[in-house]
């Protein structure tokens, strides 16, 4: 449903609250893992459906759009309004999230929210967060699972488990205060072999590579390579070459840590 732009945004202010809104749920979708192409269909189907005419380009960390509205050149507002917006704290993949705003961003198709409400919707999808004990649970049986998947025994398991927990204890702990991702993954790779090290020379029958191999599974970034792949073979080169070179370079770090941890630790 396109509806015209004068009866949700007939001013300035109204027409920068939208643009603002709509940039929001962009730049939510690229922290959350977002396609870029799904990115740029989202936008342009809210731009259109509060009656403006976008012109969207989006790459992994920048978001830039321009609304035209055609009552611009006779009201008050100006033709046209162009924002740019740097994207970063890209935490990884959430789909809940996702879900989320394709849900919302579907509802505006249909019938377009006032803007009071669509900020209201925006800031419960922002503040939502995965309860920390089913984070926990969810890493705990992926280790358990990888480790016994790739050989290693029941034991084996329950040992990556327990150090699934040491890894979002870092991740809560560490994360908050880091800025370069590639130096976070060493640190916490380096922090997690050095444990699993230790605990396999004090109890030899646990088997090193496969409780490393379990809690390695939680911090590879195989998603993010893929879609990476998937970017430049659908024609976004720039955001996918960017996407593999910093997944790339991850899985350096994550294998650099815990080779570290395997020569401290031998």
């Amino acid at each position: 449903m396109i509806i015209e732009s004068s009866q949700l945004t007939p001013d300035y202010a109204s027409r920068e609250r939208l643009m603002e809104r709509i940039l929001d749920i962009g730049e939510l979708m690229l922290q959350s893992g977002a396609e870029i192409n799904r990115v740029e269909d989202t936008l342009h189907r809210l731009s259109r459906a509060y009656g403006a005419v976008p012109d969207v380009y989006v790459i992994v960390f920048s978001i830039v759009i321009t609304l035209r509205f055609p009552d611009g050149q006779t009201g008050p507002a100006p033709a046209s309004i162009t924002q740019t917006r740097r994207v970063s704290d890209q935490d990884g993949i959430d789909f809940i999230k996702l879900d989320e705003l394709n849900d919302l961003s579907r509802r505006c198709c249909r019938r377009p929210l006032p803007l009071e409400e669509l900020e209201a919707e925006i800031s419960r999808i922002r503040d939502d967060r995965v309860r920390l004990w089913r984070l926990s649970l969810g890493n705990a049986v992926g280790a358990f699972s990888f480790s016994v998947f790739f050989g290693g025994s029941a034991l084996d398991g329950l040992a990556a488990a327990l150090f699934s927990f040491l890894i979002i204890l870092l991740q809560k702990s560490l994360g908050r205060y880091s800025t370069n991702r590639i130096l976070y993954t060493m640190i916490v790779s380096a922090i997690v072999g050095t444990g699993i090290g230790l605990l396999c020379r004090a109890v030899p029958f646990f088997s090193r590579p496969m409780i490393m191999i379990g809690d390695i599974m939680l911090l590879n970034p195989g998603i993010t390579m893929i879609n990476a792949v998937r970017e430049m073979m659908v024609g976004n080169t720039i955001s996918g070459e960017i996407r593999f070179i910093e997944s790339f370079t991850w899985a350096l770090a994550l294998a650099a840590g815990f080779m570290l941890a395997i020569h401290l630790t031998a």
